[in-house]
This record gives structure tokens, C-alpha cells and sequence, in this order.
């Protein structure tokens, strides 16, 4: 005769202090749990991108504007050049790698709301709540270097004064031309006080303006009023406009 007899010890199972974990019994038969394989992945893949996200992703802090940031643009013809404005007009030029102030841009009167930098890294673009848009003169394009002595009168290239307040700029990829957003689009070049063209669709303000890389003369735009709207600098009317819910 053969019998069969299960046992369990109660050490096993009785936790020593109240801040242990109860011991909970398992049956890994695949039979009975058939999709084991899968919430095991599950957990594990969970568990390996929980180790990334808190594997302390902040590296490091930049300290010098004294009021918020509004807006920010990279350098696109170097890889350490980032550029900052704040709510009470500052404009700085970062390094990333030593974490410093490289160069200083004071000017507008009131916040920067929008930055970009022409392709070729030497024009940074400034537009502001005070209506006005400003040019300045990157130094050292091709790398940077410590400039916080030089005036300010000597990096701004050129000042233009609007009838409206600017929310947004971007420059045109492979040209002299950018684009700020506002009561309206305007489109401004290098050499010219006044905008070039301008275009209008409804009454509700532009709040952000993107030229397209691949097409230079496309840009899109997105107003308060959930609209995104397409421009084609080849026609004098907007292409298309796209209402969302």
C-alpha cells in the first residue's frame, strides 16, 4: 500500500517580524496557468523601463535668468549652442557642455515669446509681447566661446517695430526669410524693415508658426481657435485651414 502524505512546515510561512511579506504559494503548471509566459514578460519589461525612467534622468541645472523662460532654439550649426529668453526680456546663449552663459542679449521691453536661429547659425531671431522683432549677431559661429564683455549695440544687427504683439518666429530653412505669428503671419526678410507679405484667415491670434524643411515655402501655423492652417509663400492666399474638435 502507498500513500501519498503532504506537509508543510509552519516555519516556512510564519513571518519572523510584522513588516515581512506573507509567503504565498505558487503552482507553475503551464497547464493551469497558461499565459504565465506572458504576463511574466509583462512585468519584466515594465520593470526594466521603470529602472530607466528613475535611473536619475536630470543631469544637471543652468542658472542665470532671473524671471521664467518663455521660449528656447537651438543653434543648428552647433551641437553645444542653445539659446533661452525669459519673461523679463534676457536672451542667453548656453553652452550645454560647461553649463555657462556664453553671451548676452538684452534689449526687448517686455517678454520674449519666440526664438529661432537662421541655418547657417549666425542670425538668432527675437520677437516679443513689446511688438517688436530684432536680429542679433551670433558670435563665433563655428564655435563657441566666452563674448559676455562685448556691448549689446554690437550683436544687434537690426530692430523692427510692429503694430502687433509676436507669439511665435521661425526661419526658413535654406533662405533669408522667417515668419512670425500674432494678430496675423507675417513674412519678414533680412534687409527689410517692413514685411514682405502678410496673411490673415479669421480674427483669433497665431500662437505658434513652422516652416517645412523639405519644402521651404510651406509653413503651417496653429491659432486659439483649434485651427492648424497651411501658407504657401508662392500664392498670395493661405492654402488650407483645419478646424479641431
Amino acid at each position: 500500500m502507498r500513500v501519498k502524505v503532504m506537509s508543510r512546515s509552519a516555519d516556512e510561512f510564519t513571518r519572523e517580524r510584522s513588516n515581512d511579506l506573507q509567503r504565498v504559494s505558487r503552482n507553475y503548471d503551464p497547464n493551469l496557468r497558461t499565459q504565465e509566459k506572458a504576463v511574466e514578460y509583462v512585468r519584466a519589461l515594465n520593470a526594466s523601463k521603470l529602472d530607466k525612467v528613475f535611473a536619475r534622468p536630470f543631469i544637471g541645472a543652468m542658472d542665470g535668468h532671473i524671471d521664467a523662460i518663455s521660449c528656447m532654439a537651438k543653434n543648428p550649426s552647433h551641437l553645444k549652442g542653445l539659446f533661452s529668453g525669459s519673461m523679463d526680456g534676457d536672451i542667453r546663449l548656453w553652452d550645454i557642455a560647461s553649463r555657462k552663459t556664453v553671451c548676452q542679449y538684452p534689449g526687448h521691453q517686455g517678454a520674449v515669446r519666440g526664438l529661432t536661429v537662421s541655418t547657417d547659425g549666425r542670425i538668432l531671431v527675437s520677437c516679443g509681447s513689446d511688438c517688436t522683432v530684432r536680429l542679433w549677431r551670433v558670435p563665433l559661429a563655428s564655435g563657441i566661446e566666452s563674448n559676455n564683455s562685448s556691448d549689446s549695440s554690437d550683436k544687434l544687427l537690426a530692430s523692427y517695430v510692429w503694430k502687433n504683439a509676436f507669439w511665435a518666429v521661425d526661419h526658413q530653412w535654406e533662405g533669408d526669410l522667417f515668419a512670425t505669428a500674432g494678430a496675423q503671419v507675417d513674412i519678414w526678410d533680412h534687409n527689410r524693415s517692413v514685411p514682405v507679405n502678410s496673411f490673415e484667415w479669421g480674427n483669433d491670434t497665431v500662437i505658434s508658426v513652422r516652416f517645412n524643411p523639405g519644402e521651404p515655402n510651406i509653413l503651417a501655423t496653429s491659432g486659439s481657435d483649434r485651427s492648424i492652417t497651411l501658407y504657401d509663400l508662392r500664392t498670395s492666399s493661405p492654402a488650407r485651414k483645419l478646424i479641431m474638435r
